[in-house]
């Protein structure tokens, strides 16, 4: 597992409690941009409570290999939240796959820093965790998350009808895959 990763304009870094306050701050900044294609979040969601709690249990998780997420800093400013991405839902042989998320403050969008993280995250969960396949549900109305899953190369594979509830009702998500081509 690698906690930290480099690439030329950004720093990922699995993260503990420690850092609660500043991911309260990231997701109250971006609410309204994040519920539009998000479940409802808890009553709590936005506490310091609920985001310590939160991390310390996303952090057990990745000790036990079930999920992985990066938060993501640009090098100019190490220590400010700009985003994350996240690998969730490990399943073993004969599936073999995972699911990817990700979401990038409102201000850092459009300059490729989530394809630069995704393409430095993807090949470790690949390599690492050994997972054959990616899957990704991306929202119809949400062109920016299928340009960039165009451009790290997942393949659409259709509507997945009904598939996701945001704030309360089922949607349609397009579903695309990416599939490993370490054997």
């Amino acid at each position: 597992m690698s906690f930290f990763v480099e690439t030329d304009r950004l720093l990922l870094r699995i993260e503990n409690e420690t850092i609660a306050a500043n991911v309260l701050d990231f997701y109250c900044k971006n609410r309204e941009q994040f519920e539009r294609f998000e479940p409802t979040r808890p009553k709590n969601f936005y506490t310091l409570e609920y985001q310590t709690a939160s991390l310390k249990y996303e952090y057990n998780e990745i000790m036990k290999g079930k999920t992985l997420r990066y938060y993501i800093y640009t090098k100019e400013q190490p220590d400010i939240l700009i985003g994350s991405i996240n690998f969730s839902n490990f399943v073993k042989d004969p599936f073999s796959h995972t699911s990817i998320g990700y979401k990038l403050d409102k201000n850092a969008q459009g300059k490729g820093y989530a394809y630069e993280a995704c393409y430095a995250a993807i090949p470790i969960i690949f390599s690492n965790y050994k997972v054959h396949r990616i899957e990704a549900r991306v929202a119809p109305d949400n062109p920016a998350s299928v340009r960039l899953l165009e451009k790290l190369h997942f393949v659409y594979e259709g509507i997945e009808y009904q598939g996701v509830q945001i704030q309360g009702v089922y949607r349609d998500h397009y579903r695309y895959g990416l599939i490993s081509t370490i054997q």
